[in-house]
């Protein structure tokens, strides 16, 4: 079977294989298990607050005013929840599936356009295989929708510019001026493309803050910098888009204050900064942010040098603006991120779509053997490094597994026979049929694998990860009786206990609340307790006790059991009562 002339023949062919692979892999049991600290209760009790209270402007969080995000996750989230009348992980999770199949059309689009549909095919497929990316469609996190809508950005701007008709591109080479007049049958249609730039930055501003509008807008200068066509500046629009961009966040702070009270945008702002040049939580160096990227793009990490080699601009070659586009989006993002104080690897997303284009471009080699000195000794070497690191990964993690927790190795003996399973099989197709085959079988083997993480792995952790257990029993036991957490705020205790919860910051606060009443409950960690014990005027008594992930979480009263429930229990023990 020639590939070339069947599977990438037209676009509808190359759509019907992305759109059922996305669809399964971004929905397959979705809501198999529960909301995981930190940030996904946290999301679901704003959500909740939305439905609760009926504020759309003000969001709020424990009965607070919430500043952490803007408002489009939450409020997207909620309108998947209105059906139903009430907040569901599926609902929650819901945005970011959609944001994840939206990402992976708009990549085809994107490399449809500036290298065929191929490419664009190609590059979609390493997207969605990406475990980052797999992972990051099925929480109930912002970073999903908001990497989708920058993507949808970079095509926008990329489809204006190329429609413009710009004399510095015509005169890039004889066959890119060829090839971009045969692509452009119209010279206007640039000021539709904009108005979606403008639009799509706008929404990733209400999404994730000012980021939104500084990474497109530095990504564009550069472009047209090293392009020389600063000239395109003056038929971008800005006097009208950036009005256009700025109107969703204008309409959202108007409805903040149209509930009492205006939105502290001055205090936030400034929080922001000092999160960037500071820090607040995550304070890393800057190499901190290329070792999350490799981590992120894994396993695509092992092909990316010989992507960056067979695609990186080179001195004296024909000037290539669609390379450069691509390699201007990295480096601005790298660049933005690894100059902030302030690390994660989900920050990092955004960056993924383009580095999947860089190895869709080598895949797209490897599968017509142009060149193969290149890329067949690369993904040969490729699928070599990956069994090493699934061999050496599974035989120093199963025996830890097995002794620690013993009903999780069944999953994770099944997540490594499909991984050693994929690879294996990939090397057998690259000895017969060469590397662009071996990677569609290394291929089908992620999407196997994900969908048994998804379907096996996810609910089996679910029992060491999720709050909910000890929160329905903390809401028994407490009922209607006074319930704080010390010290700091912890969201899933709200979120599945469906109450406030007050939050006592200090030591004076805490001993001032055990004396308070006859009977008070307090959710503490087991770390901060016996030191606390020590110092308090009243009796800390603890009823239960729950390792949730890393944490061991007690709950405290001033008064011990009453008769006829549980006893209580020491610190360290683990409860016997499970829902």
């Amino acid at each position: 079977m020639n590939l070339k002339t069947t599977l990438f023949k037209t676009d509808r062919r190359c759509l019907l294989l992305l759109i059922p692979l996305a669809a399964v892999l971004f929905s397959f049991n979705m809501a198999g298990w529960d909301l995981w600290a930190p940030d996904e209760p946290d999301t679901g009790e704003v959500v909740r607050e939305i439905l609760l209270n009926g504020h759309w402007g003000a969001l709020t969080d424990n009965n607070a005013p919430f500043l952490e995000k803007p408002p489009l996750y939450h409020w997207l989230a909620a309108l998947f929840s209105l059906p139903s009348g009430r907040v569901t992980t599926f609902a929650l999770r819901l945005p970011s599936s959609l944001a994840a199949f939206a990402g992976v059309l708009v990549l085809f689009a994107l490399g449809r356009s500036m290298f065929g549909r191929r490419v664009g095919t190609l590059a979609a497929i390493v997207l969605m295989t990406a475990q980052k990316y797999f992972f990051e469609s099925r929480w109930a996190h912002v970073d999903m929708l908001w990497s989708a809508l920058l993507l949808c950005a970079a095509l926008c701007f990329h489809e204006a510019w190329r429609r413009a008709g710009s004399e510095r591109a015509e005169r890039a080479g004889a066959e890119w001026a060829n090839r971009r007049a045969e692509r452009s049958d119209e010279r206007g249609g640039e000021r539709r493309w904009l108005l979606g730039f403008y639009l799509a930055i706008g929404l990733a501003v209400i999404t994730k803050g000012p980021l939104g509008i500084l990474l497109p807008l530095l990504a564009a200068g550069a472009f047209l910098t090293v392009t020389r066509d600063l000239g395109f500046v003056r038929r971008m629009g800005l006097t009208w888009g950036l009005p256009i961009t700025l109107a969703p966040a204008a309409l959202w702070l108007l409805g903040w204050r149209a509930s009492g009270s205006p939105y502290p945008l001055d205090d936030v702002l400034t929080r922001l900064m000092t999160r960037f040049t500071t820090g607040v939580h995550h304070r890393e160096p800057f190499w901190a942010t290329f070792v999350n990227l490799l981590v992120i793009f894994l396993p695509w990490t092992l092909l990316l040098p010989a992507a960056i080699r067979q695609t990186f601009p080179r001195r004296g070659g024909r000037p290539d603006p669609q390379n450069a586009y691509v390699y201007t989006w990295i480096v601005v993002i790298l660049a933005v991120f690894a100059l902030s104080v302030e690390k994660r690897a989900v920050y990092l997303l955004p960056v993924l779509p383009f580095l999947a284009l860089l190895v869709g471009r080598l895949w797209d080699v490897a599968l017509l053997d142009w060149e193969p000195s290149v890329a067949g000794r690369a993904v040969g070497l490729f699928l070599w490094l990956n069994l090493a690191a699934i061999g050496i990964g599974a035989a120093v993690a199963l025996p830890k597994i097995e002794r620690a927790s013993p009903d999780l190795l069944p999953a994770a003996v099944a997540l490594a026979a499909v991984g050693l399973a994929a690879t294996v099989a990939a090397r057998l197709v690259h000895r017969r049929l060469g590397g662009g085959a071996a990677l569609a079988t290394l291929s089908a083997g992620l999407l196997t694998l994900y969908l048994v993480t998804a379907g096996v792995a996810m609910p089996a952790l679910n029992q060491y990860k999720s709050a909910r257990p000890f929160s329905l029993r903390v809401r028994e036991v407490a009922a209607g009786a006074p319930l704080a957490m010390f010290p700091d705020f912890r969201p899933a205790y709200v979120y599945y206990t469906e109450r406030f919860i007050d939050v006592l910051p200090d030591r004076a606060r805490l001993q001032a609340y055990l004396a308070s009443g006859p009977r008070v409950f307090v959710l503490i960690e087991e770390s901060n307790y016996e030191s606390e014990r020590r110092h308090a005027a009243s009796a800390m008594h603890v009823l239960d006790r729950e390792q949730i992930g890393h944490r061991a979480m007690l709950l405290v009263s001033n008064a011990p059991s009453e008769p006829g429930t549980a006893p209580a229990i020491e610190p360290g023990a683990e409860s016997s009562e499970r829902p």
